[in-house]
């Protein structure tokens, strides 16, 4: 096919180079231009593949630093932008091992007159750059950065481009560094530190001696929060709290080393704190009773100038059931913007007039948000935002309402400086399956079963199918995926294409025919049901929102799972057989023989005995990182029957088992701390004696920063 910048024809897609775009009827997408050149190359090889070497090399220039990541991201962008616009055609297909082939064939086509007006135009003023696979097709390098909107509900989220190294790291200590403060100076910054081993306490940097070991605020086993500095940088302000017991803001003078609490803050609530440009007033999150008698969270400013304590609410005229997570004062102080939890536990941004109390939504839903402020000169705000299981740092202009997704993966809490910089801590927990090599002499260290280049967790292995059962987000969403334990021959099982939530906690029937999930989806968490013999999905409903992960019977034919009391037993039809157990249980596993294996703490499991219906405890001084994370394996070659959990120290994590003869404890292996997912579940893979379970690729998180130069 020969093409220059005219536009071609991919199924029932036609794509418009000049315009980074792709249209189809009377709907269209805009696409960054490295997605729009990762197309072309994909053109430029039909109808053979073309490898991931080879496309970054192409469209990154070779770095493969950036293009590991930003390929995978392009792929499913293309998959989204093609699968909203022609659902019933698959554009790009992925070949294991070889890398990706285009499905459709390319054709030549015309434009509209108004479409070849507009390329006309652009082309007296893009340049075209060609790339070596593509020398039969060029394209701009100059693209439409984002793409204006005008009401929330059809926000487009338009991602830019950043230039390579624009983002420079800022701590680099082992452990976890979170919610950066920067001083109206930029000299110093004050973030939350999680050293291996010790306590989460505040630390002072020098950024003019970046050289110099951080100097730490406070020494307490109380859990903090954001800090903000004073306009002088001479105090901080934060908050620290024990869930459920207390929360307090307080005052710590950085000249003198002494603090001092100024107030109470929300217990029930997740709480926030930020301080006014001129220093005088301190907004916060606090919590009040409604008039229906619900206990409801609500903004609070504190003047910090006068003699005595003087806080007053700002008034609240609409959404006074909502939940408000974190708040950002605007320059001038007239107004605050919150995250608010809205309808089914999704978030989205409000504008609050701090005088009246009249709030105005200005994004659509998100799945979670984590952290928002204000730019200290301009009406734009940087927050944090979760969908379809990934974090992104976002911009909002006010001004003209306009949204943008900067692909930063991991951006958390950010934190404008004086001079419009933006810093961060980067939560980018990347998860892979992991297998150790149990009852050997010798030994064995943890090796990563799947490649890294993609998020995995919650596997779980089937003796029947000789599968592993795992969830990925591979394709560019979380879906279900089975493997060989020798890692061939995967397979993705579901297709949620437009679910902006994630799967998890999936279980496989012991016959191998059938998987029980949970969806989550614009804040919904709904129960499905997989059957292979059908290979489709569909929903069950239950009489309550399921607490935590279902188990199936021995026989394969019901389900066990609880309402947060009780642990019931249903039948594939979602219908009702009983309770399960009549102790007080949120998880359970049937054993073969049928006794039942049940916790409700993290310091004891049960059994109900299948014989006599008796419940009694089988473990009581056991140490769960969560109720729910244990495995029982049955009697084997190797041992009378084990229970395998995750053992939470400080310091490090470790896997142990209970062992059922000896009725002792014993440690497998000890690990670095947040080595493994403590949520994601263990399996055993008998044949090869292998514990898998779900690890993190780098469990440290740092401090980024993003130069104002590079912010739109």
């Amino acid at each position: 096919m020969e093409t220059t910048n005219r536009a071609y024809q991919l199924g029932r897609c036609v794509i418009n180079p000049l315009e980074n775009k792709l249209i189809h009827d009377n709907s269209e997408q805009i696409l960054q231009p490295k997605f729009i050149e990762l197309l072309a190359c994909l053109v430029a090889r039909y109808p053979e593949a073309i490898t991931r070497e080879e496309l970054i090399n192409i469209v990154w220039e070779g770095n493969f630093y950036v293009g590991e990541k930003a390929l995978t991201n392009a792929i499913w962008h293309l998959r989204k932008a093609f699968k909203e616009l022609d659902p019933e055609q698959t554009y790009i297909e992925t070949l294991r091992k070889t890398g990706y082939r285009l499905v459709q064939p390319p054709s030549e086509c015309a434009l509209s007159g108004n479409e070849k007006n507009k390329s006309r135009r652009l082309s007296l003023i893009r340049p075209i750059l060609a790339g070596a696979f593509v020398a039969v097709f060029v394209i701009s390098v100059v693209a439409l950065y984002w793409q204006f909107s005008t009401q929330p509900d059809n926000q487009d989220n338009t991602a830019f481009s950043l230039p390579l190294n624009s983002i420079e790291s800022v701590t680099a200590s082992p452990g976890r560094e979170i919610y950066p403060a920067i001083s109206n100076d930029q000299h110093y910054l004050v973030y939350l530190w999680r050293q291996l081993g010790k306590p989460t306490n505040l630390y002072l940097r020098d950024l003019h001696f970046p050289e110099h070991p951080a100097k730490q605020l406070t020494d307490s086993p109380y859990t903090k929060g954001h800090s903000v500095f004073s306009p002088d940088a001479k105090t901080l302000y934060y908050y620290r709290y024990q869930t459920n017991k207390f929360c307090e803001i307080v005052k710590l003078s950085l000249v003198s080393a002494t603090s001092v609490v100024l107030t109470e803050c929300s217990r029930q609530f997740r709480t926030d704190l930020d301080i006014s440009a001129d220093g005088r007033t301190l907004v916060y999150i606090d919590e009040q009773i409604s008039e229906s008698g619900k206990s409801v969270s609500r903004l609070k400013l504190l003047d910090l100038h006068a003699n005595q304590l003087s806080e007053t609410f700002i008034p609240c005229t609409d959404h006074c059931d909502v939940i408000d997570e974190s708040v950002s004062f605007s320059p001038d102080a007239q107004q605050v913007v919150v995250t608010r939890n809205v309808e089914n536990d999704q978030k989205a941004l409000f504008l609050i007039d701090v005088s009246s109390g009249e709030s105005r939504r200005i994004t659509d839903n998100f799945v979670d948000i984590h952290g928002v402020d204000w730019h200290p000169h301009k009406d734009k705000l940087a927050f944090t935002a979760v969908e379809a299981g990934k974090r992104y740092g976002y911009f909002y202009d006010i001004s003209d309402n306009s949204l943008i997704n900067t692909q930063i993966a991991g951006m958390s809490s950010p934190n404008f400086s004086s001079d419009g910089s933006v810093y961060y801590h980067q939560w980018d927990l990347d998860r892979v399956i992991t297998r150790l090599k149990i009852d050997e002499q010798v030994a064995s260290s943890p090796f990563s079963m799947l490649s890294t280049n993609f998020s995995s967790r919650f596997p779980e292995y089937n003796e029947q199918q000789n599968k592993l059962l795992y969830v990925s987000d591979e394709s560019g969403s979380s879906q279900l995926w089975i493997v060989n334990p020798d890692s061939s021959s995967r397979k993705q099982l579901t297709d949620f294409s437009h679910v902006t939530g994630q799967i998890l906690d999936p279980t496989w029937s012991p016959d191998g025919r059938y998987i029980l999930f949970f969806l989550e989806n614009k804040g919904r968490t709904s129960l499905y049901f997989y059957d292979f013999k059908v290979e489709q999905s569909q929903a069950l409903t239950l009489p309550f929102k399921p607490d935590i992960k279902p188990r199936f019977s021995a026989d394969s034919q019901s389900f066990l799972v609880s309402d947060g009391d009780y642990l019931y037993r249903y039948d594939l039809n979602g219908q009702i057989k009983g309770k399960a157990v009549n102790t007080k249980a949120r998880y359970g596993i049937e054993t073969s023989q049928g006794d039942i294996l049940f916790s409700n703490s993290n310091d004891a499991i049960w059994v109900k005995h299948h014989d006599t219906g008796v419940e009694e405890l089988l473990v009581q001084d056991i140490n769960l990182a969560h109720h729910y994370t244990w495995l029982y394996v049955a009697e084997n070659a190797f041992h009378e029957g084990r229970i395998y959990y995750y053992k939470v120290r400080l310091g490090d994590y470790r896997i142990s088992y209970y062992d059922l003869e000896t009725q002792r404890h014993f440690d497998l292996i000890a690990l670095p701390e947040r080595a493994y997912s403590r949520s994601s579940g263990l399996t055993y893979i008998p044949n090869e004696r292998w514990l898998v379970y779900t690890a993190y690729l780098l469990p440290e998180i740092e401090i980024k920063r993003l130069p104002a130069e590079f912010i739109p």
